[in-house]
């Protein structure tokens, strides 16, 4: 049967065991049956009611968190139980507590209980650690880096699951080794040395290593090794934190490699080529060093012909056998295109440099088989003397251009080294193409005309256009001065767009006059054959003078055409669509062949006036001419032999059945308007009839200042 509490009698037990708590720390409560508190020291009211002030004869309630323990209490009353521990987390305004208790029963001295005592210590601060501490080792196990922890000896004591990973090494396999088996000899051993020095000397040390993996494999680790100290300043713990960025580095590799490398030829390029070549400036000269720069001759033909995987084959043929002929201390470098520089270092002498040139021409020159071909390349290489020839990498390379230009004037497949004439050659280029530039923006350029003849009967059949020059300040300056010029500098363009489009307009000026429709004949260069606007340019020329194409003829040369014959024949064929008359020009001074005459759609071939040289007197030129003349007319084409200039001349090539010519010997080349007036009057050139026929035209007889016809 329970026995009613008695205050007094319960103070009186309780008294001896609350002494002994009042300054503790811990928390001491003593409660009934109902769960209510009787007592508390100063540490339980500080925890469980930090608002409240309580008097001993006060019993508040306690938290709603401790009524869960009801039967547990109970179970103590009643003495089922002797104590009672457990863990409880109360939430308040003030923070969550994380509380430990143990609760046992307070005996009167026959042994009942009277109340139920809880002792409870506040476990907060430590749980919160042990949460940090928790979270801190998931956050380390589950973590991306590779976490390594060894003592103040290098033993290792912890890897998480990253390095594991990484590595290859389970735990087991590596717990209280030193990580010395990660070591590889892709490392410096100076890296090592001042890895340990920096963190022996209690520092941090962060770097980058190539370290081992179980199967042998090198990676990259970033690497972040840190000491831990204990409260005396002493090493305690060694931690190390990696990364592996073996992807990074390849990837940094290979932006660097595309950075500095042609990944055709995987030459160093352009960018690698000015570094190294300002190192080599910067430092002491050693011996005689040379920059040889070299490009392919006629490679843009191969390239237009083969096609651009043929092309490639032979960049890298080339770049193989530049790096065969060279030794270590030279290097080789591809700046674009087919433009390849080399460095020379550490020779004895310039005659040695010209040898290892000479050499290098020499190996160029074999034969290359690209599939079914098999091709002869040769190359032009100018040669710069590295700290003679200039002490910049811009000041060489222009003077070791400058003298692979004068190569390739030479005729190509040859080297030249830099002379200072040579900068005063280019000064004058430049000046040239100043001078055309201006010309054709001050019109200090005009068109003059020569008529082209029947050679039978003296009608005019066309007017072959020709440019002039008068410089303001030079006066009249000849073609050859400057158009040779004009085609080197690529002036030759602009100009010849010019001069299309005022030839059209005269064609089309003649018919506008009423006079009979005459061909204009106007001629085309290599690089205006070249250009990808050619045919844009010629029918914008047609389309502004309102000017049928059947007008207009078009001359190129022999040499024009053998420069790239494929490319050439297909623009060749597109302006024979479009109704053009074409003419190879100057024919016999090239090496076309009548293979190659067969399959292009000229109409007219024009016999070069070299080959009228000396006629009758050389014998020699006579077959040549009658040979040609022959062979055209049985290709179905037209002959027009230019440069006549004696009325022998002309009777051989009437005799030898040439259709046409132009010279001297009829006009000198003329203004259109000085040409016009005399061709109102008669469309013939008397000359013609000349000792071959009378000629009905009175004119004729005023011409020639006859005072009788003449007969044949």
């Amino acid at each position: 049967m329970r026995r009613p509490l008695n205050p007094d009698e319960f103070f009186r037990y309780s008294d001896m065991i609350f002494s002994a708590f009042a300054d503790s720390s811990l928390g001491l409560i003593s409660i009934d049956r109902e769960m209510r508190c009787l007592r508390a020291n100063n540490a339980a009211k500080r925890l469980l009611w930090p608002d409240a002030t309580m008097s001993t004869e006060s019993c508040p309630l306690l938290p709603d968190e401790m009524q869960v323990l009801r039967p547990e209490v109970k179970a103590l009353f009643e003495q089922q139980k002797k104590h009672h521990q457990c863990h409880l987390k109360l939430i308040s305004a003030h923070g969550d507590l994380e509380l430990n208790l143990e609760f046992a029963p307070l005996l009167d001295a026959q042994g009942a209980v009277i109340a139920v005592t809880a002792v409870m210590l506040d476990v907060t601060p430590m749980m919160v650690r042990e949460l940090e501490l928790k979270k801190f080792s998931n956050a380390v196990e589950n973590s991306g880096s590779a976490v390594l922890i060894t003592d103040a000896r290098g033993d290792i004591e912890y890897a998480n699951g990253r390095f594991s990973d990484i590595t290859g090494y389970n735990r087991e396999e590596i717990s209280g080794r030193n990580p010395s088996f990660l070591r590889s000899e892709h490392t410096h051993d100076t890296v090592y040395q001042e890895l340990w020095r920096t963190v022996l000397g209690g520092r941090k040390w962060r770097g980058m290593l190539q370290n081992k993996r179980k199967n042998g494999s090198i990676y990259w680790a970033l690497q972040s090794i840190s000491p831990i100290h204990d409260s005396n300043g002493r090493i305690v713990n060694i931690v190390s934190v990696s990364e592996d960025i073996t992807h990074l580095k390849e990837h940094q590799q290979q932006m660097e490699q595309l950075a500095f490398f042609d990944p055709l030829t995987n030459l160093g390029n352009r960018r690698n080529f000015k570094q190294e070549l300002e190192r080599v400036l910067k430092a002491p000269p050693k011996g005689v060093s040379a920059l040889l720069l070299m490009d392919l001759d006629h490679f843009k033909q191969i390239n237009d012909t083969l096609g651009h995987d043929a092309g490639d084959i032979l960049l890298q043929t080339v770049a193989s056998r530049l790096k065969f002929c060279t030794d270590k201390s030279s290097q080789v470098f591809r700046l674009g295109g087919d433009e390849f520089t080399l460095m020379l270092q550490g020779y004895d002498s310039v005659a040695d440099i010209e040898r290892q040139t000479q050499e290098i021409l020499e190996l160029q020159a074999q034969p290359i088989r690209i599939g079914p071909q098999e091709l002869m390349v040769t190359v032009s290489i100018g040669v710069a003397i590295i700290h003679v020839d200039g002490q910049s990498v811009s000041h060489l390379l222009r003077n070791a251009d400058l003298a692979m230009y004068h190569s390739k004037q030479k005729g190509r497949n040859q080297y030249a080294l830099f002379r200072q004439e040579m900068n005063h050659k280019a000064r004058q280029a430049l000046v040239m193409e100043n001078n055309l530039r201006q010309a054709l923006q001050q019109d200090q350029f005009y068109l003059v005309y020569q008529p082209q003849l029947d050679a039978n009967n003296g009608h005019i059949r066309k007017l072959e256009a020709l440019i002039r020059w008068h410089h303001p300040e030079e006066g009249m300056i000849a073609p050859d001065k400057f158009i040779g010029k004009a085609e080197e500098s690529g002036m030759i363009i602009p100009i010849g767009k010019w001069v299309l489009q005022e030839a059209c307009r005269a064609a089309k000026r003649i018919q506008d006059l009423g006079l009979p429709p005459l061909k204009v004949a106007v001629n085309l260069s290599t690089r205006q054959l070249d250009s990808d606007l050619l045919l844009e340019t010629i029918t914008q020329a047609l389309d502004d003078a309102g000017l049928q194409p059947r007008w207009l003829e078009l001359e190129i040369t022999e040499g024009a055409l053998m420069k790239n014959i494929e490319h050439a024949n297909k623009i060749l064929i597109e302006l024979k669509r479009m109704g053009i008359s074409l003419a190879i020009d100057d024919f016999g001074t090239g090496y076309s062949s009548l293979s190659y005459l067969q399959k292009m759609p000229f109409d007219l071939l024009k016999i070069d006036r070299s080959f009228l040289h000396q006629v009758p007197d050389n014998k020699d030129n006579m077959t040549i001419t009658s040979t040609i003349i022959v062979m055209a007319r049985q290709l179905g084409l037209e002959v027009v032999a230019e440069g006549v200039e004696t009325p022998a001349q002309l009777q051989f090539l009437q005799e030898s059945g040439c259709q046409q010519v132009q010279g001297f010997l009829f006009e000198a080349p003329k203004k259109l308007d000085v040409l016009l007036a005399s061709y109102r009057d008669c469309q013939h050139y008397c000359q013609i009839c000349y000792h071959s026929r009378y000629c009905e035209l009175p004119l004729r007889n005023n011409r020639l200042n006859l005072s009788s016809p003449c007969c044949s």
